[in-house]
């Protein structure tokens, strides 16, 4: 289906819903929080953690929010627009309780180098404000800040956003041990899954048939992108499948794909694997080189209640491989060690160990490994 056709299938259905029948509202009863008969929701996490970080030439602790998962407050609205429409609403911010979101290696102090903490950039920042319309056999339309149509790499693993954060955007700089120089290249820098993030967006998601649910989105700036999702279980096996496509106006590269698929048994035992990459022109925005990366990974997790009387217990090992995501011949790997404990009053404990390794295909380079060590808790509200 092309984007003009998607584009013209959402205002015929935005149409329909303007003008349907609207169902009367009373005021807000005395001494509520909400109004205009609407329900809303306050959830959220707080989020501790203790990361170590080496990159050969430097390390520390540090106190951190987290690794990829910090401090959030959310607040879910839901109302009934129409007998066949509900509306629904998602403001959600980042909130760190401290500004150590992730960790640096600096150069500050040549060779011997420094660990430092991220800075104030994340002690706040908005991840979605969202309006969504759904009708009760057309689907839904979103409008506002959200994760658009190609956000969805399957997955089923229990250990839920543990990582340490080397392959999500990480601010370790990569230690070049034969000349003995710190680089301006990044750990995270060298790793993507090319599925979608979040933007502001409008987003279609068609109507589920048969398992399979297909959505697609226009961003800021000129991209779109589609998706098709199918979930569904047979017997004591349940499978997550997804493919995308994404239009990146401005990038060089301008198209991403990507693909993958999870299944998990109900004896607690899951796996994944995912693959991108990018194509189009060539070459980076603002670079002569002819940069087309591509990414693979693949996980195996085990979940089981039969450990701990207090809650489940989960187990991730994630192995990654990309090649020229940020970089002319540059490849990267990675190897990740989840665990995750989930306690009554809904507070989890965690660990991490994440190694990651590099490759510019320089005879003269030789680089260190890099590697995180996170431990810390949630507790979610």
């Amino acid at each position: 289906m092309s984007i003009k056709t998607t584009l013209k299938t959402s205002v015929a259905a935005a149409a329909l819903f303007a003008v349907s029948a609207p169902v009367v509202s009373s005021p807000a009863e005395a001494g509520l929080a909400n109004g205009n008969d609407n329900g809303v929701v306050i959830s959220g996490s707080l989020n501790r953690s203790l990361q170590y970080v080496d990159n050969g030439n430097s390390n520390r602790w540090v106190h951190t929010d987290g690794g990829t998962d910090n401090s959030r407050l959310r607040i879910l609205v839901s109302g009934q627009l129409t007998e066949s429409i509900a509306v629904g609403g998602t403001w959600e911010a980042n909130l760190p309780s401290s500004n150590r979101q992730g960790s640096t290696t600096s150069t500050d102090t040549g060779v011997q180098g420094s660990v430092t903490s991220g800075g104030d950039q994340n002690a706040f920042g908005f991840r979605k404000s969202d309006i969504k319309f759904t009708h009760a056999t057309m689907g839904s339309l979103s409008l506002g800040q959200g994760t658009v149509a190609s956000n969805n790499k399957p997955s089923l693993d229990s250990t839920v956003n543990n990582n340490a954060g080397m392959s999500h955007a990480a601010g370790m700089f990569i230690f070049d041990k034969t000349s003995l120089t710190q680089t301006a290249t990044t750990a995270g820098g060298q790793f993507t899954s090319y599925f979608g993030v979040r933007a502001d967006r409008i987003r279609y998601d068609a109507p589920s048939i048969a398992g399979f649910s297909a959505s697609v989105s226009l961003a800021d700036g000129g991209a779109y992108d589609a998706g098709l999702k199918y979930g569904a279980t047979y017997g004591d096996i349940t499978v997550a499948a997804a493919i995308q496509g994404q239009h990146l106006a401005g990038n060089n590269p301008s198209e991403n794909a990507g693909a993958g698929v999870a299944v998990k048994h109900t004896s607690g035992l899951s796996a994944g694997y995912h693959m991108g990459q990018e194509y189009g022109t060539g070459g980076n925005a603002g670079t002569a080189n002819t940069i087309e990366g591509e990414s693979w990974g693949m996980e195996v997790g085990f979940t089981t209640k039969e450990m701990s009387s207090l809650g489940a217990t989960s187990f991730t090992v994630i192995y990654t491989e990309a090649d020229e995501t940020a970089a002319d011949l540059f490849e990267a790997e990675s190897t990740q060690f989840h665990v995750r404990q989930s306690l009554p009053a809904g507070v989890d404990v965690y660990a991490s160990y994440e190694v990651a390794s590099f490759d510019d295909g320089a005879a003269g380079t030789d680089f260190d490994d890099v590697s995180v060590f996170l431990i810390g808790t949630r507790l979610n509200f």
